[in-house]
């Protein structure tokens, strides 16, 4: 490959045509040295164009996400790759440096099967200490849920239920019992306003936001709880008010990319993933939003109606 003649153009390419072969990673056979091969000329395209100077973080950030593909299916990547030549001798010749993980699929396999051990022998531990423990709590006592636990749960499932009348009255007995819970008025809120008493309704957001620890978790909570419930206007108000107290917040952002995304709104949605996939306050949400970019790439968006929601558990 000429390095004087690579432009940015060029590497699109390459993460484009890389792309194809993985998706279609199942099909093919001979031609995975070639997939790999690709890789191999990206990266040299990624140094080149970084001594350059050339801004590149939304082309590693798609490439990451292909990446993320080929680790996931290792194990099957491997047994293609040892069908077809010898990846020992081939690293050898070629003094593949180990940076390029991708020649190195059987040493990530071997290093993720001692992982493996080393975690089975932990659980197997932990399983003998918490059998015991388990052992003395149910010989000695069994501990009960608050009370106030167990009404709100019962009150949730009514809900899911649509038994409004019958939510409100359990949730109102568990917000006697705890009255410092902020979800509690805050899910009265919602059934009130479902039912159209809207007065009622903004009396118990009035006291949900009180009782928050910040008034941004009480509109990232609504409009989580407007999200999961198909209320997408009503989330993205909520989130926007978030927003403006706090900018940076990855949660809030990765809410509304998960809306938009709902929405089949995909290059708003795009937006927020990239601002979340720079944000450190929340590893996890990067790496989700990440993939989320990835598999958003892969392919043509599923309609609203297909759209699956983000769990935030």
């Amino acid at each position: 490959m000429n390095n004087k003649k690579i432009t940015l153009d060029d590497l699109r390419k390459r993460i484009e045509e890389y792309k194809n072969h993985v998706v279609n990673i199942d099909s093919i056979n001979e031609n995975i040295r070639m997939m790999l091969t690709l890789r191999d000329e990206i990266e040299d395209c990624l140094s080149y164009l970084e001594k350059k100077g050339t801004p590149l973080a939304a082309e590693k950030v798609r490439l990451e996400s292909f990446d993320i593909i080929i680790r996931n299916r290792m194990k099957m990547a491997y047994r293609k790759l040892a069908a077809s030549f010898d990846l020992l001798s081939y690293r050898g010749k070629r003094a593949i440096p180990r940076s390029r993980w991708w020649w190195y699929l059987d040493e990530l396999l071997k290093e993720k099967r001692s992982q493996m051990g080393k975690k089975w022998l932990i659980r197997a531990g932990v399983t003998a200490v918490g059998l015991l423990a388990a052992y003395v709590i149910l010989t000695r006592v069994v501990p009960q849920p608050e009370p106030w636990l167990v009404h709100q749960m019962e009150a949730d499932k009514l809900y899911e239920e649509g038994k409004l009348d019958e939510a409100i009255g359990i949730y109102e007995k568990a917000r006697v019992l705890e009255p410092s819970n902020s979800t509690i008025p805050l899910m009265l809120g919602i059934i009130h306003e479902d039912k159209g008493l809207l007065r009622a309704a903004n009396g118990y957001f009035e006291r949900a936001k009180l009782l928050s620890s910040q008034e941004k978790d009480f509109y990232d909570l609504r409009a989580m709880i407007y999200f999961q419930k198909g209320k997408l206007d009503k989330a993205i108000v909520d989130v926007d008010k978030a927003l403006e107290i706090g900018p940076d917040s990855a949660f809030s952002h990765f809410l509304l990319g998960n809306i938009y995304e709902a929405q089949n709104k995909i290059p708003e949605a795009m937006a927020e993933y990239e601002i979340v996939s720079r944000l450190d306050e929340k590893p996890e949400l990067t790496v989700q939003a990440r993939f989320k970019m990835g598999m958003m790439m892969l392919g043509p968006p599923s309609g609203p109606g297909q759209q699956k929601q983000q769990s935030f558990d």
